[in-house]
C-alpha cells in the first residue's frame, strides 16, 4: 500500500480527478460557506421580521397601558369619582391589547434567544398581576406613587422588546431604524408620563409634596429622549416627525407644561384637566402616528431583507449545485476522453505483447512453420489527435515493425530450412553412394580385417545418414525413408542399436512381442537410435545398457521400451528441463543446436502421439521409457520361455534362460551379406510371433536397410538388388526429390 502513497503511482483516472477535485472542494467550502452565511443572514432578517411584527401588538398594548396608567392618575387624584374619570374603558382596551399580544407571542419561538425568553417572561408575570392592580386602585390598598409605578414597571418590560429587537437587526439601515423608534418609543413613554403626572395635579389643582420634582423629571427626560429621536433619526424620518407632530394641540400642550412649572410655587395651578388631557393626547397621538409609520417601514424593509436574503440563498445553493454539476459533467467528459483512449491502448498493447507477438513467435519456433503471411498488426483504433492519439499510432508503429520483424525472421527460417534441407539431401546422397561403394567393396573382399574395417566404414556412413535424417527433422521436413508392412518390435530394437555408433554395449532383451505399425516403423527407429546413443555417450565405456520392452501396467494395449544406463545420472532440476524440452520439442529454442538428438526426439514421438520420458533410476544412471499408443501396435504377443542368444559369430549358442530374446551386439566382423545357411528375407516378411529374429547382426540390418526400396533412398533398385553404381558427381541433379523441393 505504501507505493499507492506516491502520486506518480496513481491511475491517469485519479491524477486527473485529483487536479480537478481540490480546487473543487477548497472553491465548494468557501461557496458553502458564503452560501451559509446568506442562509445565517436570511434567518436573523426572519427573526428580526417576527420580532419586528411582535412590537405592533406590543407598542399597542403600551398604549393602552399608557391611557389607563394616565386616567387612573386621574381617577385616584379625583378621589376615585367617576365624574373625574373611571379608567374602566381603558382596561377593556388594555384587555384586549393583551389578548393580541399574547396570540403574537405564542407564535414565537424564543428557545434559541434567553434574553427574549426574558423578556416574554417577564411580561407574562406583569399582565398576570395586572388585575390585582386594579383591585388596589379601585379599593384603594396602594397609595397612588406606587400604583403609577407598577404600571410603568409593565410598560417598561414591553420596551425592553426594542433593544431585543436591535440586536436582530440584519442591515445599517435597519438598524438605524430600529435606534429611531427605540428613541420615539421612550419620548412617547416620557410624554405620556408627564401626561400623567400634570392630571394628577391640574385634578387636585396643586402640586402636592414630591411632585413637582417628580413632573420636573418627568419633562427633563421628554425632550431629552425627543432629541435622541431627532439625532438617531435619518433625514426622512426627522422630516416625517417634524411635519406630523405640531399644530394647536402640540403649542398648548406646552403652554400648559411651561405654565404648570411657573405655577408650581402658587397655591393653584391655573389650568383645565380636561383640556390638558386632551390636547396631550391628541399630541401623543400624532407622536404615535410616527412611530406607527417608522415601524411600519421597518416590518415591511425587514421581510423585503428576508425574502431577498432567502432568494438569495435558493439561488445560491441553486448555483452551487449547477456548478457542481457542470464540473463533474465536464470533468467526467474531459477524464473519460483521456482515459478511454488509454485503455482501448493498454488493452491493445497488452493483447499484443500477451497474445498476438507469443503466438507468432511460438508459430515462429515450431518447424513445420515457416510462414507467417497471414500475420497483420492490429491497429489500436484510437482515433484522438492529441498526445494519446500520437502515442497510440507510435505504437502502431512499433506493432507494425514488429510484425515486419516477425515476418522477415520466418522468412529467414525458411531460407535456412531450405538450405538444411537441400544439403541433407544432397549429403544423404552422397553418403548413399559411399555406401554403395563399400558394399561392393564388402562382396569382394575375403580378409576379415579389411572385412572388419570396412564394416566400420559402412557404420560410421549410416550414423552420418541418421544425422541428415536429424537436421531433416528440425527443418521439418520428411525423412524420405518409408516401410510396407508392421515391423516386429525385436526388429526394431535391433535396427535401431545397429545405428548407435557403441552398438557393441547394448543389450536388447524384449519380454513382449508386437508389431509396430508400418508408417512409424523409420520414426521409431530413428528415435530409439538417438536415446540408445545417448544412454551409451553419458555412461562408462565399460557400463551396459539395458533395452528391454513391456506392456504398460496402467493400459495394457501399450508398448514400454525402457532403456536404461549405468551413467552418473541427472538431478531432478535437470531431468525435469530435459523432460519439459521433451514435451515442447515442437518449439525451437537457442539450445536446440546443443540438445539435437532431444528434439529430434521429441519431434518424432509428437509426430506419432509417442510419450518418452526420462527418471532417475534406483541406482546410478538414467531410464529413458517410451511409450507406444496402442493404435500403432499391429499387435501384442508374448515371446516364449526360451529364445536364442546372438553371439558374435553370427550362429546359435545353447539356449538361454531369460525370459525373451535377447541379442548382444559385438565386434564381431560378418560379411555384409546374408549367411548361407539363412537367406535373406523378402521385403515385408517379417514375423509376428515368437519366432527367431529376421536379422542376426548389426550388419545384416544395415546392408537390409541400404537395399530395401524407400527404406533409405526414395529412388532405389527392387528389394535385396545392389545399387547401381555412380559414375557422375553429387550435383543438384542426383538429389531426389522431397516434396517438391530439390
Amino acid at each position: 500500500m505504501g507505493h499507492l502513497i506516491k502520486p506518480k503511482n496513481w491511475r491517469v483516472r485519479n491524477k486527473l480527478t485529483a487536479v480537478v477535485l481540490i480546487p473543487g472542494l477548497l472553491a465548494g467550502v468557501l461557496a458553502v460557506a458564503s452560501l451559509s452565511r446568506t442562509v445565517g443572514d436570511a434567518e436573523d432578517y426572519r427573526q428580526f421580521s417576527v420580532l419586528a411584527r411582535l412590537q405592533q401588538p406590543a407598542l399597542r398594548l403600551v398604549h393602552a397601558l399608557q391611557e389607563e396608567r394616565d386616567t387612573t392618575a386621574g381617577f385616584i387624584a379625583g378621589r376615585r369619582k367617576a365624574a373625574n374619570g373611571n379608567p374602566r374603558r381603558q382596561r377593556i382596551a388594555v384587555d384586549t391589547a393583551a389578548a393580541l399580544y399574547r396570540q403574537a407571542a405564542d407564535d414565537i419561538d424564543a428557545s434559541d434567544d434567553p434574553q427574549l425568553r426574558e423578556v416574554l417572561s417577564a411580561v407574562t408575570q406583569e399582565l398576570a398581576s395586572l388585575p390585582a392592580l386594579r383591585r388596589s386602585v379601585d379599593e384603594a390598598n396602594l397609595t397612588q406613587g406606587s400604583i403609577l409605578a407598577n404600571y410603568t414597571a409593565a410598560i417598561g418590560e414591553l420596551m425592553r422588546l426594542g433593544p431585543i429587537l436591535a440586536a436582530h437587526n440584519g442591515g445599517s439601515r435597519t438598524a438605524g431604524q430600529v435606534r429611531a423608534l427605540n428613541s420615539l418609543s421612550y419620548a412617547l413613554e416620557n410624554t405620556s408620563r408627564v401626561r400623567a403626572d400634570l392630571n394628577g395635579v391640574l385634578t387636585t389643582g396643586t402640586f402636592l409634596v414630591g411632585q413637582f420634582p417628580e413632573f420636573a423629571g418627568a419633562v427633563a427626560r421628554q425632550q431629552e429622549s425627543v432629541n435622541e429621536f431627532m439625532a438617531s433619526a435619518n433625514e426622512a424620518q426627522q422630516s416625517l416627525y417634524a411635519n406630523t407632530v405640531k399644530g394647536a394641540s402640540v403649542s398648548t400642550t406646552q403652554a400648559i407644561q411651561e405654565r404648570a412649572g411657573e405655577q408650581a410655587q402658587a397655591p393653584r395651578v391655573e389650568a383645565d384637566p380636561a383640556t390638558w388631557h386632551k390636547v396631550s393626547s391628541r399630541k401623543i397621538a400624532l407622536m404615535r402616528e410616527v412611530e406607527s409609520r417608522i415601524l411600519g417601514e421597518l416590518i415591511t424593509r425587514s421581510g423585503q431583507e428576508h425574502g431577498s436574503r432567502q432568494s438569495a440563498a435558493l439561488w445560491g445553493a441553486a448555483g452551487l449545485l449547477a456548478v457542481f454539476l457542470v464540473t463533474g459533467s465536464v470533468v467526467t467528459v474531459v477524464v473519460r476522453s483521456m482515459t478511454r483512449p488509454l485503455k482501448i491502448l493498454r488493452i491493445s498493447a497488452l493483447k499484443v505483447a500477451n497474445e498476438h507477438l507469443p503466438q507468432a513467435l511460438t508459430r515462429l519456433r515450431q518447424a513445420d512453420i515457416d510462414d507467417l503471411r497471414d500475420y497483420r498488426a492490429t491497429p489500436t483504433a484510437v482515433a484522438a489527435n492529441d498526445e494519446i492519439g500520437e502515442v497510440a499510432q507510435a505504437f502502431d508503429a512499433v506493432q507494425s515493425a514488429a510484425v515486419a520483424l516477425v515476418r522477415d525472421q520466418a522468412a529467414l527460417r525458411k531460407h535456412i530450412n531450405g538450405m538444411f534441407i537441400h544439403l541433407s539431401r544432397r549429403n544423404q546422397h552422397l553418403v548413399s553412394k559411399l555406401l554403395s561403394e563399400i558394399s561392393d567393396l564388402e562382396q569382394h573382399e575375403d580378409n576379415p580385417n579389411h572385412l572388419a574395417r570396412l564394416f566400420r566404414l559402412d557404420h560410421l556412413a549410416t550414423q552420418m545418414l541418421r544425422t541428415d535424417e536429424s537436421l531433416l527433422v528440425l527443418a521439418g521436413s520428411d525423412t524420405v525413408r518409408g516401410w510396407e508392412q508392421p515391423m516386429p518390435v525385436s526388429e526394431i530394437l535391433l535396427a535401431a542399436s545397429a545405428e548407435v555408433e557403441q552398438y557393441t554395449r547394448i543389450d536388447c532383451r524384449p519380454s513382449q512381442g508386437a508389431d509396430i505399425a508400418a508408417d512409424a516403423v523409420t520414426d521409431l527407429v530413428h528415435l530409439l537410435a538417438e536415446l540408445m546413443e545417448n544412454a551409451t555417450v553419458f555412461s562408462s565405456a565399460r557400463s551396459r545398457v539395458t533395452v528391454t520392452c513391456r506392456t504398460a501396467s496402467d493400459r495394457p494395449g501399450d508398448l514400454v521400451i525402457s532403456i536404461e544406463d549405468e551413467g552418473t545420472g541427472m538431478t531432478p532440476e535437470k531431468l525435469a528441463t530435459v523432460n519439459q524440452r521433451l514435451a515442447s520439442a515442437l518449439s525451437l529454442d537457442p539450445e536446440a543446436g546443443q540438445s539435437m538428438g532431444l528434439f529430434v526426439v521429441g519431434r518424432l514421438a509428437a509426430r506419432h502421439g509417442i510419450d518418452v520420458h526420462l527418471s532417475s533410476t534406483a541406482r546410478r544412471g538414467s531410464t529413458a521409457l517410451v511409450r507406444i499408443p496402442g493404435n500403432l501396435l499391429a499387435g501384442l504377443h508374448q515371446y516364449g520361455p526360451v529364445a536364442q542368444e546372438w553371439t558374435d559369430s553370427g550362429s546359435a549358442d545353447e539356449p538361454s534362460t531369460h525370459l525373451g530374446p535377447a541379442w548382444t551386439a559385438s565386434s564381431a566382423h560378418v560379411p555384409a551379406s546374408p549367411p548361407e545357411d539363412r537367406p535373406a528375407p523378402a521385403v515385408g516378411s517379417y514375423p509376428t510371433t515368437d519366432a527367431e529374429p529376421v536379422f542376426g547382426s548389426p550388419q545384416e540390418w544395415l546392408a537390409h536397410r541400404r537395399y530395401t526400396d524407400g527404406l533409405h533412398i526414395s529412388d532405389r533398385a527392387s528389394p535385396g538388388s545392389p545399387p547401381a553404381p555412380h559414375t557422375g558427381s553429387g550435383t543438384l541433379g542426383d538429389l531426389p526429390t522431397v516434396e517438391g523441393q530439390t
